[in-house]
């Protein structure tokens, strides 16, 4: 009997989704390592260093218990505690375990809270270039993503966010330091957004997962030293986690901060979906905001090396405009003197120099592409070399990549 082709009729609406393209890419990417390929990744997200050595020993004193059980809804006590603690130290607000979610990694805590505050059709503006997921996650809580332009540094104009807002506005999504710019927005930007929010009535939201990472003399500054209102009558939201400040991604473990109302209300939300995270994981992550200052320190100093030595050997490529990044471990490179179409810009380095980048249009903004600086300096040096290679015509015609002899036949246009 032949089989015959079997259709399965999904919804339209997550048929309007796109998948996330850096989580694509990073598979592709392991995927040419595993079958022999010289592949440098530069295109996922992820700190290469060794988590803090207390969060294993927690992780494992919890595993030998035998005793790995639910866990409350909105995250365990202790771990809340330490998230208030954590608060107290860089926002310097206190708040109550009420003000408080934890979530299967920062990404849960974002969808969660665009689930439970938009209504079909609401507004979210976002600055563009944007982190892929945003759009994303506005429009599966049926949202409408409005997007405002940045300048040359990649920071908004308020006038223009000014222009954005209407009736229908119910957030506005900021990300400083920036995925996938590296941009550290200024003191008076994040001010001017606090006081526009908490006079409109419009949420705030602040992704700060990479706000421990910055460079001077970038400064990271708490949108709550703009606001006299209490975390309960507040617009401001937190979303953090530990993923990138101490190289935890693979654990999952993300929180909010915000009004008891908000929060609760993600909680109900989530007890219909995964329930609390890990509690194995929250040990985890517990010894992480205890005992993570070291892990901190070294993934600073490792990054602040690659990203100089990222910048210098970038502006010796013809062709290719770098703003420095004042923080995350992110360069945003403009390539549009060479090419407008950074998927083919971005398709060339994986085939033929095996180097993995992430487009700029997957981040809203075409001619550039996202590299991350996470992986060694040396493989940065080298990443550098095959980015001249296949870019540059006045680079030479050959390469060598891991042993074999590689030419360039191609012109970038």
């Amino acid at each position: 009997m032949e089989n015959s082709k079997i259709s399965f009729k999904l919804s339209q609406h997550i048929q309007s989704i796109q998948g996330s393209p850096t989580l694509s890419l990073n598979e592709t990417a392991n995927k040419l390592r595993a079958d022999g390929a010289a592949v440098i990744n530069l295109a996922i997200g992820e700190p290469l260093n060794d988590c803090p050595r207390e969060a294993v020993v927690r992780a494992r004193d919890e595993l030998e218990s035998r005793q790995i059980k639910y866990s409350p809804t909105s995250g365990n006590k202790d771990l809340k505690e330490a998230i208030q603690c954590y608060t107290e130290e860089y926002y310097g607000r206190t708040p109550s375990l009420t003000n408080i979610t934890v979530t299967v990694g920062a990404k849960q805590a974002l969808f969660n809270l665009l689930q439970v505050l938009l209504d079909p059709e609401d507004e979210v503006i976002l600055f563009q270039p944007y982190w892929v997921s945003y759009p994303e996650m506005v429009k599966l809580a049926r949202g409408k993503p409005v997007l405002v332009p940045t300048d040359e540094n990649f920071f908004p104009e308020i006038d223009n966010v000014l222009s954005a807002i209407t009736e229908k506005t119910k957030v506005i999504i900021l990300n400083s330091p920036n995925n996938p710019t590296g941009a550290v927005y200024p003191t008076e930007l994040i001010a001017a957004l606090v006081d526009l929010c908490e006079t409109r009535n419009i949420f705030l939201v602040l992704d700060d997962i990479y706000h421990q990472l910055v460079f001077e003399p970038a400064e990271w500054v708490p949108g709550y030293v703009f606001t006299s209102q209490s975390i309960d009558k507040s617009h401001l939201i937190i979303i953090n986690g530990i993923s990138k400040t101490y190289g935890m991604t693979g654990f999952r473990i993300g929180w909010a901060v915000g009004p008891s109302v908000v929060i609760q209300a993600m909680n109900k939300l989530q007890s219909h979906s995964t329930s609390g995270a890990s509690s194995l994981l929250q040990e985890a992550a517990l010894g992480a905001l205890s005992e993570g200052a070291e892990t901190l320190k070294e993934l600073r100093k490792l990054i602040r090396t690659n990203r100089d030595t990222l910048i210098s050997e970038l502006k010796k490529i013809n062709g290719i405009k770098i703003h420095p990044p004042g923080g995350t471990f992110y360069c945003f490179p403009d390539f549009r003197d060479l090419t407008g179409d950074s998927q083919q810009l971005a398709a060339l380095l994986l085939e033929k120099a095996f180097l993995a980048t992430v487009p700029g249009a997957a981040f809203g903004q075409e001619g550039f592409l996202r590299m991350s600086y996470t992986c060694t300096t040396e493989e940065i040096l080298e990443s550098t070399r095959r980015i001249r290679w296949a870019v540059d015509p006045d680079s030479p015609q050959e390469i060598s990549i891991a042993g074999k002899l590689y030419h360039r036949t191609w012109e970038i246009t």
